[in-house]
């Protein structure tokens, strides 16, 4: 009995330790298709990936909404070369929810043909929403703007 004890066992904890795995790579994946929409200006795709009641806090303190970032993506208010995570890590939380924090390098033209190019620490906010993830919140520190 202790031996099928044993064995239930490290079977739970490799499905665990998959479902973990799984789990995590499915939100860096959200992650990675965020940065290439909003590189793109890709309202749809943003539509699709960012919940609507997402919300962003910047370094200077003004809050974002998801209808805010669709707009500026439809008027192109900034055409990116640039728009990219790095140094992710992602802490999960009862299955559902996942704390990413890492770095973003945004690159580009404004309308006003201004220059941007910063880079920025983030920490957002991603829950799984009827068996999909969804970027719900996020809040980034300015960490060089050239």
């Amino acid at each position: 009995m202790k031996k099928v004890t044993a064995v239930s066992f490290l079977l739970a904890l490799l499905v665990a330790g998959s479902a973990f795995a799984d789990a995590t790579q499915n939100v860096l994946a959200l992650e990675r298709a965020a940065c290439a929409a909003y590189e793109r200006n890709d309202a749809a795709a943003i539509e699709k990936l960012v919940d609507e009641r997402y919300t962003l806090t910047d370094s200077k303190g003004v809050i974002t909404t998801r209808a805010d970032d669709v707009k500026a993506a439809r008027d192109r208010d900034v055409e990116y070369t640039e728009f990219r995570n790095y140094d992710m890590k992602v802490r999960l939380y009862n299955g559902d929810t996942a704390i990413v924090t890492g770095r973003t390098v945004v690159k580009g033209t404004t309308r006003d043909g201004s220059k941007v190019n910063v880079e920025v620490q983030f920490t957002d906010t991603v829950v799984r929403i009827d068996g999909r993830w969804r970027l719900v919140a996020g809040h980034v520190s300015r960490l060089r703007n050239s």
